[in-house]
């Protein structure tokens, strides 16, 4: 006997879209936000050259897999707080196939990372005072 799989509710709709949102704020400050705050605590710290580059090597993948989980995290909220896992759920008890849910923080990470990449360059060669010179 089969069961009919519900359509999201406007309640579930409307957490889904908070939790998206939060996430594709925490991806962009993932992207950005993490790699600026640790060269700035590193330019705090430091002031040599040498230091700050190595700990910036160094600290900002940390920093970046330290955030990781809050992704995953908010990635999993989204995937409950709409309902997907438990409709997923209850067709795997159905049919006993089993199959991955991913949810949408792959994309979102793509798509910020583009917009990172644009927003340095934009900042990089129009913005920025006083390039260095091997660049330009």
């Amino acid at each position: 006997m089969s069961t009919q799989i519900q359509p999201a509710t406007r309640r579930e709709r409307l957490y889904g879209a908070f939790v998206l949102t939060v996430l594709a704020i925490a991806c962009v400050a993932w992207w950005i936000g993490l790699p600026v705050a640790t060269l700035w605590a590193l330019s705090k710290m430091t002031d040599d050259a040498a230091t700050h580059f190595v700990g910036g090597l160094i600290g900002v993948p940390l920093m970046m897999a330290l955030f990781a989980p809050v992704l995953f995290w908010l990635n999993g909220l989204y995937l409950r707080v709409t309902g997907i896992m438990a409709r997923l759920e209850a067709e795997e008890e159905e049919t006993g196939w089993h199959r991955r849910v991913r949810g949408p923080l792959e994309p979102m990470l793509a798509v910020s990372f583009a917009v990172a990449a644009i927003a340095l360059a934009i900042w990089f060669f129009f913005v920025a005072k006083n390039p260095p010179h091997q660049v330009i």
